[in-house]
């Protein structure tokens, strides 16, 4: 029941365990203090979240309940950072909590967060909370100078930040501020699930740092503007958004690849008295990891990748002088599009949209032809997806292709013959050391190709992007030396309703992230203790050695994927069993009974369990001999370049690699897989 709970003025604050909201507060009564294995505590009736943060008197209803304390650490209620009227306090560094605890550091956030807040610090740590709004204030130009101005060129004795608000500026100026104090190279790292806004932090830090870099400014009316080079970096941005964003269930603007932005400055003032700046010259991006498989089929509350809608929606007689059947074509009228209830991206229409990649193109010289070359190649995707494909009358072992317009149509854009097209989509070569044959395929079978030949395009295009991009943003360092500052961007921690390899592959570089935020926050401080001599009783903290044993050990997941790959008629199903046996004692491995083609893992984020159909096939990432010969004919140089790997190879060797222990034996495979011995 409901009732008016009488409070004296020495109540003590604390958490107790809600199903809908992990913790809410409460006040344990000092008149029934914890006897044995329960506590008596009164449970305030919210009715707002900002009523959640104000445990105090002035919630007057409440419930009398008594609590179990054998599910709480030492059988203790977790104190709140709460004032004497029971306000909860916010604190700007949560190394100062006087409580710490989850639900102190959740209520923390929460505090700022409603505060308009949405930078707290842990640290050199800065943690963001995304508003889902622009903060307007937040971000001008006065607040980049005060940043900069503050911890990178007023030379304070000492840490300036402990009379500063939180802020994402201090991570871009602290990374400068390293480079030229150190000349050392940095590296910032966003991570974070999907939707808590880590692209849209690159960029800012991004801004900042090129704010950063003009050196000293005693106010806004000295700021200028950025030079060619620095506008051609920062703009050139929005060109891999179109590209390589998407619209998901969770985010509008999903990034659908990681990236790894290396921002390239001249050290000529290294180490120098007067701390001149060093200036930005140049850019490099590399990415990985792009979601093929959007291109061919997205959840129906989702979209393909931005810049489909984007020229989709442009005027006709824009989209009329890359391909005349592209007037009065929408949406509806290609089958990997497909009609959408959404044209609209933080609040910027695709036609508005296509505009500006347009103008973006042209800062790094795509106009003309080879503007002309790119949205072919584009329209070349579109219309792979509008074929289909029946089994012939005489023989349903074989097929044949039953949209003869649009065969045609594919046929006039990519000036490859008909035939050519259908005999690479309808049959398969396959040689021995003496001789060839050719084995026709069925319908699924050539529908699989067709979407197999749209995925390897799209992903030319995107590197092709990528490639043109650095060739107008790097700088060749002749006479230079070079420092660098990394931005990396990557997917977040992913769970849908159907994960497949892909989410595999980013939830797994999601864990190594996690290895590196462990060892980085607790392990280098335990070693940094240690040698100074100062006692220190050992850190209890969650690891994840066990997940990524599972996934990355000698009889882990990817070694034994990769077996299924090299072994004949290696296969989904097959990979699956073998993977259940071999790591059965695993506790992070998720048997479900219901599905023997499904299997699930206990990652540090959360349970997800993967549907593992053409696990083998994306593994290997190979295109079929005649696929490729069928592309090489085709007009389109994007389109008939040979297949590249991304920027980065998933097996290149570096320097930290060569230090990491024994060598393994290598792989026999042959075609790129995520993960090699």
């Amino acid at each position: 029941s409901v009732k008016m709970v009488k409070q004296s003025g020495n109540n003590t604050y604390v958490y107790v365990r809600s199903e809908d909201h992990a913790w809410v507060p409460a006040i344990q009564l000092d008149q029934a203090k914890q006897h044995g294995k329960t506590a008596t505590v009164i449970r305030p009736r919210f009715k707002t979240e900002q009523q959640m943060l104000q445990c105090g008197a002035s919630q007057k209803y409440s419930e009398k309940e008594e609590i179990d304390l054998g599910s709480y650490p030492n059988s203790v209620l977790p104190m709140q950072n709460a004032d004497a009227n029971g306000n909860i306090e916010d604190f700007a560094d949560m190394v100062s909590l006087p409580f710490m605890h989850e639900a102190a550091l959740l209520y923390n956030l929460k505090k700022r967060h409603v505060s308009e807040k949405p930078y707290t610090r842990t640290g050199d740590i800065v943690i963001a909370v995304n508003p889902y709004q622009w903060l307007n204030g937040l971000y001008t130009e006065k607040k980049r100078i005060y940043y900069s101005n503050r911890l990178v060129w007023d030379h304070p004795e000492r840490d300036p930040r402990k009379e500063m608000e939180p802020h994402v500026y201090e991570v871009s100026a602290l990374a400068y501020k390293g480079l030229v104090d150190e000349g050392e190279d940095q590296s910032v790292l966003v991570s974070g699930e999907s939707g808590a806004g880590k692209t849209e932090t690159v960029k800012i830090c991004l801004n900042h740092i090129a704010s950063v870099q003009r050196g000293q400014v005693p106010d806004t009316r000295h700021a200028g503007n950025h030079d060619s080079v620095v506008r051609r970096i920062v703009d050139s941005n929005p060109l891999l958004e179109a590209f390589g964003n998407a619209k998901t269930r969770r985010n509008d603007n999903s990034s659908r690849f990681g990236k790894y932005l290396q921002l390239q400055f001249n050290m000529r003032s290294k180490g120098s008295i007067t701390r001149a700046p060093c200036s930005l010259v140049g850019s490099k991006c590399e990415v990985y990891l792009l979601e093929k498989n959007r291109v061919v089929k997205h959840d129906s509350e989702e979209r393909n990748f931005h810049i489909f809608y984007q020229l989709l929606a442009a005027p006709d007689s824009q989209k009329a002088k890359f391909w005349s059947k592209l007037a009065g074509a929408d949406c509806g009228s290609f089958n990997y599009v497909g009609r959408t209830q959404t044209d609209t991206i933080e609040g910027v229409h695709d036609s508005n949209r296509f505009q500006e990649t347009l103008r973006a193109l042209e800062m790094i010289n795509v106009t003309g032809g080879r503007l002309e070359m790119l949205m072919q190649a584009i329209c070349v995707v579109l219309q792979l997806g509008n074929l289909s494909f029946a089994p012939l009358a005489s023989d349903s072992d074989k097929s044949q292709i039953s949209s003869p317009e649009a065969m045609s149509d594919l046929a006039d854009l990519m000036f490859v013959l008909e035939q050519d097209i259908s005999d690479a989509l309808t049959q398969r070569t396959f040689a021995t050391r003496t001789e060839s044959h050719k084995v026709p395929l069925n319908s699924a079978a050539a529908k699989d190709a067709c979407d197999a030949l749209a995925k390897d395009i799209y992903q030319k295009i995107f590197l092709w992007l990528v490639n043109t991009i650095n060739e107008a943003t790097a700088t060749n360092g002749e006479g230079q030396k070079v420092g660098l500052i990394g931005l990396l961007d990557i997917f977040g921690f992913e769970s849908f309703d159907t994960n497949r390899f892909e989410q595999l592959c980013i939830n797994y570089a999601n864990e190594k992230l996690q290895q590196k935020f462990t060892k980085d926050v607790f392990c280098s401080v335990q070693q940094e203790y240690e040698e100074e001599g100062i006692p220190l009783k050992d850190i209890w903290y969650d690891d994840n050695i066990d997940v990524l044993d599972l996934i990355e050990g000698q009889v882990g997941l990817l070694a034994l994927l990769n077996e299924e790959c090299v072994r004949p008629k290696g296969n989904d199903f097959d990979f699956v069993q073998k993977a259940l046996r071999v790591n059965k004692d695993s506790k992070c491995l998720i048997v479900n009974r219901t599905d023997r083609m499904s299997f699930g893992i206990h990652h540090y984020a959360g349970q997800v369990m993967y549907d593992a159909e053409h696990f083998v096939s994306s593994n290997q990432d190979t295109l079929p001999t005649d696929l490729q010969q069928c592309a090489e004919k085709c007009s389109n140089e994007i389109v008939s370049a040979p297949r590249s790997e991304p920027a980065i190879s998933p097996t290149k060797k570096t320097a930290a690699h060569r230090d990491q222990g024994p060598k393994r034996k290598e792989s026999n495979i042959v075609a790129p897989t995520v993960w090699k011995k």
